[in-house]
Parts: structure tokens; C-alpha cells; sequence
């Protein structure tokens, strides 16, 4: 027997009512350092890519994912995330 399409359609509409009953939505994130050119990037968390990647690598140990469920942010997203709030402060 084939069940690969009815198998298929079912099991999508399962996770559809799984993810709303379980109140989770998972976004999908844009990769700033794919995203933005060298001076946008600059403009938005003041580093150039560089910097940011070898400030990743300083603080990599202190707070990289333990689990990579739940789609855990990475450490050079933590650090943006932080460097977007401060420029953010800064400038309000």
C-alpha cells in the first residue's frame, strides 16, 4: 500500500494543530551577516562583521546553546541582539 501522499497531508495538518495548540511559533531568521552590505551592517550594531565575528569567538564559551532544540539562538546572534539594543539606547 501507498501512503506516502495521504500519509504526507495528514501528518502536515497534525503539526499544523500541534504547533497552534502548543501556542509555539517558530520564526524564521534572517542572517544579518548574509542580509545586510559591510556599511549597513556597520550602521545597524556599529562593528563591521569582522569585529562582531571575533567577539563571538572571545565570548563563545560563556554563552553558546547547550541543545540545539527549540532552535536556540546562535552566539553571534545573542551578541547582535545585544549590540541592535544598545545602539538602540544610545541613540533614544
Amino acid at each position: 500500500m501507498d501512503y506516502s501522499s495521504s500519509s504526507d497531508s495528514s501528518d502536515e495538518e497534525l503539526f499544523d494543530i500541534f504547533n497552534v495548540e502548543n501556542g509555539r511559533n517558530f520564526r524564521i531568521r534572517n542572517d544579518p551577516f548574509e542580509e545586510y552590505s559591510e556599511s549597513e551592517f556597520r550602521d545597524r550594531f556599529r562593528f563591521t562583521k569582522d569585529t562582531v565575528n571575533y567577539l563571538a569567538e572571545i565570548i563563545r564559551h560563556d554563552i553558546e546553546p547547550t541543545t540545539l532544540r527549540n532552535r536556540s539562538l546562535s552566539v553571534a546572534e545573542q551578541l547582535l541582539i545585544t549590540l541592535r539594543l544598545i545602539s538602540n539606547i544610545d541613540r533614544g
